[in-house]
């Protein structure tokens, strides 16, 4: 029924026009080779990657978003908010997480009721904060996946107990001198 979500099935995708400061926070962090990762310097590229992408129950796509991004065609600054309402439009189980050098309330706040699983500020911690992120992500998930076994487990039970007590309630009014001693 439902098992654990295998770490091939777990992408991680970085948004950001800085892809050198990714790349060099990837090589300090020690689980990279354990899940799919992928890194894009300009939005447009992955929305061409991202909408044709498979997805399935079992696939988490967690993208770590920079809230500032490439230039778009009239040297203006790619809006990150309508970046992630794309990414939930396409896929709504994608877990979004803003990071940044600045924390401006307004787009945090903003990105929180877009969908944002949470928001990180650039800084010494961001190695420890993006491996307790991608952790808890994959935990969240997991017991989201047991919990449904759960659930399925407990409804065929009641289903079970069900039809035993109407079988035994046939029996009893087809032949009652059966139940009496």
């Amino acid at each position: 029924m439902g098992k654990r979500i295998s770490r091939n099935n777990i992408n991680v995708i970085f948004i950001d026009n800085d892809d050198s400061y990714i790349r060099d926070v990837l090589a300090k962090f020690e689980e990279v080779n354990n899940y799919n990762i992928k890194i894009y310097s300009r939005s447009r590229e992955f929305f061409e990657d991202f909408i044709y992408t498979e997805r399935s129950r079992r696939q988490i796509f967690i993208i770590f978003l920079s809230t500032s991004l490439e230039l778009d065609e009239d040297n203006n600054q790619v809006n990150v908010l309508e970046v992630l309402k794309r990414i939930k439009k396409i896929n709504a189980y994608s877990e979004v997480i803003l990071y940044s050098d600045n924390d401006n309330i307004d787009i945090v706040s903003s990105a929180f009721h877009y969908g944002a699983y949470t928001f990180i500020k650039k800084n010494e911690n961001i190695i420890l904060r993006i491996e307790n992120n991608i952790k808890g992500i994959i935990s969240q998930k997991n017991f989201l996946i047991t919990k449904e076994k759960s659930r399925r487990f407990t409804r065929i039970f009641l289903l079970f107990l069900a039809g035993l007590i109407l079988a035994l309630l046939i029996v009893y009014m087809t032949f009652p001198e059966i139940f009496v001693s």
